[in-house]
C-alpha cells in the first residue's frame, strides 16, 4: 500500500497515513534504500520496485512495507548491517509474491471477505476519530486501507482454497505412512527419579562447589544402600521430592541436553555421578525404559489422513507459488540490496 502524504499535513498525521509505527532510524533506513533505488545506470531514475506482466509495484509500496518489517522484525527498527541485504531481498520477493498471488485470486474470481474487510476498516477509522487530523485525511486513507484488507483477504482465502485436498486413497496413505515411520513412531520413554539440590545459576563458583561435593556425599550413601527415595524427600528441591523423587515416565529428551547425556548411557537400576544442571545439581536413578515403537497404521489412520491432507496441501501451495513466478514475466530493480 502506497501511501502518499501531502506536504502540508501535519507530521503526526504523516505518522496515521504509513498505518504503522517507526522508529527514526527504521525511517532513515528505508529513505536511503529509497534513493538508492531511485538510481540505476548513471541518471536513469527508477520509480517502482518490479514490473509484473507490464504492471508495477511501485517503490514507494516497497519503502512502506520496509518500515513496517523493519519496526515488526528488527529492535528499534535497527537492521544489523550483515543482515541488510539480505532483509532488503526479502522483503522484495515477499512482495512480488503478493502481487502474483493476488492477481491469481482475481483470476480465479475470488471474492474476499466483505464482511470481515468492513469491520477491520471501521475499527480503524474508529481507532482515530479523536484525532484533529483524521477528518480530512480518512477519505483518502481509508480506501487505500480497505484495498490492502482486500488484497490480504484474497491471498488467505486463495491459500484455502488450494490447500483443500482429496482423502488419500489406500495406496497413497500406506505410502505416505510408510515413507514418515517415525511420524508414527511412539518416542522412547523412560521413568526417573530425582535428586536436585538447587542452585541458584548466579552464584559463586563456591556455592557451586558446595553443592557439588554434598551431591557427591549423596551418591556414596546411595552406592552404600541408601534408600533414594528417602535421600529425595531429604534433600531433594524439586516438586518431586515429596514422592521420593519419582518424575514419573518423560519422553527422551524433556529432562534437558545434559541429562539426557547421562541417561542415554545408564542401564536401568543405575544411579549416576552428580550432574551440573542450570537448576542446580542433580543426581538421578533410571528406573525403567521403554524402548520406541512404530505404532501400526490401523492405530493411526485418522492422524496419517490428516497428516497427508497438511503436506499435501501445503506442496500445492508451495508448487502454485513456484508456477506463478516461473509463468511470470518479472523486471526487478535490484538497487536496494545491490
Amino acid at each position: 500500500m502506497d501511501l502518499k502524504v501531502d506536504k502540508g499535513l501535519s507530521a503526526h498525521l504523516l505518522f496515521l497515513l504509513l498505518i504503522w509505527v517507526f522508529s527514526t532510524s527504521s525511517v532513515f533506513a528505508a529513505d536511503a534504500v529509497a534513493e538508492a533505488a531511485q538510481e540505476k545506470d548513471g541518471d536513469e531514475k527508477l520509480s517502482y520496485l518490479a514490473i509484473i506482466d507490464g504492471e508495477e509495484i511501485p517503490m514507494g509500496e516497497y519503502v512502506s512495507t520496509l518500515r513496517r518489517e523493519m519496526r515488526e522484525r528488527f529492535y528499534h527498527g535497527t537492521i544489523p548491517e550483515e543482515e541488510q541485504k539480505k532483509f532488503y531481498q526479502e522483503v522484495a520477493d515477499d512482495l512480488i509474491q503478493r502481487f502474483l498471488l493476488v492477481r491469481e485470486a482475481r483470476r480465479r474470481n475470488i471474492q474476499p471477505d466483505a464482511d470481515a474487510v468492513e469491520a477491520a476498516v471501521k475499527q480503524y477509522d474508529e481507532k482515530f476519530q479523536e484525532d484533529p487530523d483524521w477528518a480530512a485525511a480518512r477519505e483518502d486513507v481509508l480506501p487505500r486501507v480497505r484495498s490492502k484488507l482486500e488484497a490480504d483477504s484474497l491471498v488467505l482465502r486463495l491459500e484455502e482454497e488450494v490447500k483443500v485436498v482429496e482423502r488419500p486413497s489406500e495406496k497413497e496413505l500406506e505410502e505416505f505412512y510408510e515413507a514418515n515411520k517415525a511420524l508414527f513412531t511412539t518416542p522412547e520413554r523412560v521413568k526417573v527419579s530425582l535428586i536436585l539440590l538447587r542452585v541458584d545459576p548466579s552464584s559463586t563458583g563456591e556455592v557451586w562447589q558446595q553443592a557439588s561435593e554434598e551431591a557427591s556425599a549423596i551418591v556414596a550413601r546411595l552406592t552404600n544402600g541408601a534408600d533414594f527415595a528417602e535421600l529425595a524427600r531429604i534433600h531433594s528441591s524439586d516438586e518431586s521430592a515429596q514422592n521420593g523423587g519419582d518424575m514419573g515416565y518423560t519422553h527422551s529428551g524433556m529432562l534437558g541436553d545434559a541429562a539426557q547425556k547421562v541417561l542415554d548411557i545408564m542401564e536401568v537400576g543405575d544411579t549416576s555421578a552428580p550432574v551440573m544442571m542450570l537448576e542446580g545439581v542433580a543426581i538421578f536413578r533410571l528406573e525403567d525404559r521403554i524402548t520406541p515403537e512404530l505404532n501400526p497404521l490401523e492405530a493411526v489412520r485418522e492422524r496419517a489422513e490428516q497428516l497427508y491432507m497438511r503436506e499435501t496441501g501445503k506442496k500445492a501451495w508451495e508448487d502454485l507459488v513456484v508456477e506463478l513466478r516461473s509463468k511470470a514475466n518479472i523486471e526487478i530493480n535490484d538497487a536496494p540490496w545491490r
